[in-house]
């Protein structure tokens, strides 16, 4: 088992697949999930495919996104990515353009 850092990151799990199995498409072969999918678990929740990467490389779920699970591995529930506000063009805030002359 790789314990090279206690924070794994996306990129800390990319580079121990690529360690390990050569590429993300050689890893997703071995695991029975597509790139995409490996990639979609990098970035965001995606259980099945989280489950598969901590399988393989032999780490917790909960080690490797320690923001989605509990320390027991029992998945969080709702949205564990912070929301940005006021990010939608269509949410703008209300100008009075008035107030700009």
């Amino acid at each position: 088992m790789h314990e090279h850092t206690t924070t794994w990151d996306r990129h800390a799990i990319l580079a121990e697949i690529k360690r390990r199995f050569g590429s993300s498409r050689a890893f997703a072969r071995h695991v029975d999930l597509t790139a995409s999918e490996i990639s979609a678990a990098l970035g965001s929740p995606y259980p099945k495919a989280e489950r598969a990467i901590a399988s393989a490389l032999k780490v917790p779920v909960q080690t490797l996104w320690p923001d989605r699970y509990w320390p027991n591995g029992r998945r969080r529930s709702g949205c564990t990515r912070p929301q940005l506000t006021g990010a939608s063009q269509k949410h703008q805030p209300h100008v009075d353009k008035r107030e700009l002359l």
